[in-house]
């Protein structure tokens, strides 16, 4: 579907981004910060489930692995919400998508923190919190975002991504602090309210459609008459991010339960999270340029070999230091790792295939995910700690590695 103008001021805004040869504008670089905004605190209620994980547990009377399937049906539907919506913004655009993420986050989060039953929690999480939530607020807005940017495209999808940075960095401490202090159930319908309201207010900025001029992209759009090749690539990219974010989300899943476990107090716990998360803002910015120097292949490559690293370190830590450093090397590994997937597929499609194909990219994160931190609990209660996980997930990202090292000849020509 071409892409059109939503008003005579888009319209202008592409006419004279023409002039210079690029569709960006001052008005790009607002979506840009708004957007990165809207995914901060969409991805807070995503992981409020793992950040709470203990004191839900203990009011639920149920183990970490039964409370971690709550976080799997979050992703879960954040990986089908993802589909259809992205599949809808390249029909329909993406203000409505938001309207409707941003009232189902806030619903979702006061329906959680009033459920009497795990399948209410099941339902707030898996289709309002993920589901309509974070399947707006991901693959879609990351694809609407890269609608606004030609040159600067790769940073664009970065920022877009870097909600998992900017809120995983202060929302986790806070979330703890909450259920800490107020309760797990006040937090989240607090948080909630809060989210809500941002998040709906923000998704006025949408109203108005990305410039014309997207048109091709890549350099593998000199071949578009084949697309037999794209899709081999698309296949190998699927088939590596899910091996490789089943192993972070084992980590992120678990890490704070998992330094509780280890005797740390519960807000230095959560920091590991937040440690984690944040510094992943690093690597998640720094792609972009780094990418342009070194190519998408060889970065990409690197951040995944820094993600395996970290993931291995916490087979054989135990002190709280060496653990935050193991929790930094994954962070910079998954920060990096994350937007240069929705980059490769990016520029392997026509530009009104962008909300199709990121989407479907990245629902094979999120089943990952989903399926990671699901898994991550069962293991930990198999074995009455979280050394099988750990184990498991670094197995796990080096099968990733190896899939992309073989791959090397067609990825790198992307």
């Amino acid at each position: 579907m071409p892409i059109v103008t939503g008003t005579a001021a888009a319209a202008s805004s592409g006419a004279s981004a023409g002039a210079d040869d690029s569709i960006e504008s001052a008005y790009s670089w607002r979506v840009a910060g708004l957007t990165l905004l809207v995914t901060s605190l969409s991805f807070g209620a995503v992981t409020a489930v793992p950040i709470l994980l203990n004191p839900m547990a203990r009011d639920w009377q149920v183990s970490n692995g039964t409370l971690a399937l709550v976080h799997m049906s979050t992703m879960f539907g954040a990986a089908l919400g993802s589909l259809v919506l992205g599949r809808l913004l390249d029909r329909r655009g993406f203000f409505h998508i938001a309207l409707a993420g941003g009232i189902a986050t806030m619903l979702g989060l006061i329906l959680a923190s009033t459920a009497t039953s795990l399948l209410t929690l099941h339902i707030a999480f898996g289709l309002l919190v993920g589901g309509i939530g974070q399947g707006a607020f991901f693959s879609p807005i990351a694809a609407v975002l890269s609608q606004w940017f030609d040159r600067n495209r790769a940073l664009a999808i970065a920022i877009s991504v870097s909600g998992q940075s900017i809120g995983g960095l202060f929302l986790p401490p806070l979330l703890r602090w909450g259920g800490s202090v107020v309760g797990w159930r006040t937090t989240l319908l607090i948080y909630g309210i809060a989210c809500g309201v941002i998040l709906v207010a923000c998704a006025f900025v949408f109203r108005r459609m990305p410039p014309a001029g997207a048109g091709l992209s890549g350099p593998l759009m000199q071949q578009a008459a084949s697309l037999t090749r794209p899709r081999h690539q698309f296949l190998s990219l699927a088939i590596c991010i899910t091996a490789i974010n089943f192993s972070s989300f084992m980590v992120i899943g678990h890490l704070t339960a998992y330094g509780e476990e280890r005797g740390f107090m519960p807000l230095a716990s959560a920091f590991l999270v937040s440690a984690m998360l944040g510094v992943a803002l690093v690597s998640r910015l720094a792609v972009g340029p780094l990418s342009t120097r070194l190519g998408k292949y060889n970065v990409l490559l690197g951040v995944s070999a820094l993600q395996l690293l970290g993931v291995a370190c916490l087979v054989w830590t135990k002190v709280y230091v060496a653990v935050m450093l193991s929790a930094v090397l994954v962070g910079l590994g998954f920060g990096g790792y994350v937007p240069l997937y929705a980059v490769l597929v990016r520029e392997m499609f026509h530009a009104s295939e962008a909300g199709r194909r990121i989407s479907e990219i990245y629902f094979f994160a999120f089943i990952a995910a989903g399926l990671g931190s699901s898994l991550g609990g069962w293991l930990r209660d198999q074995g009455g700690h979280y050394g099988l996980t750990f184990q498991t997930a670094t197995c796990l990202s080096a099968f990733g590695m190896l899939i992309l090292v073989s791959r090397k000849k067609s990825l790198a020509a992307v």
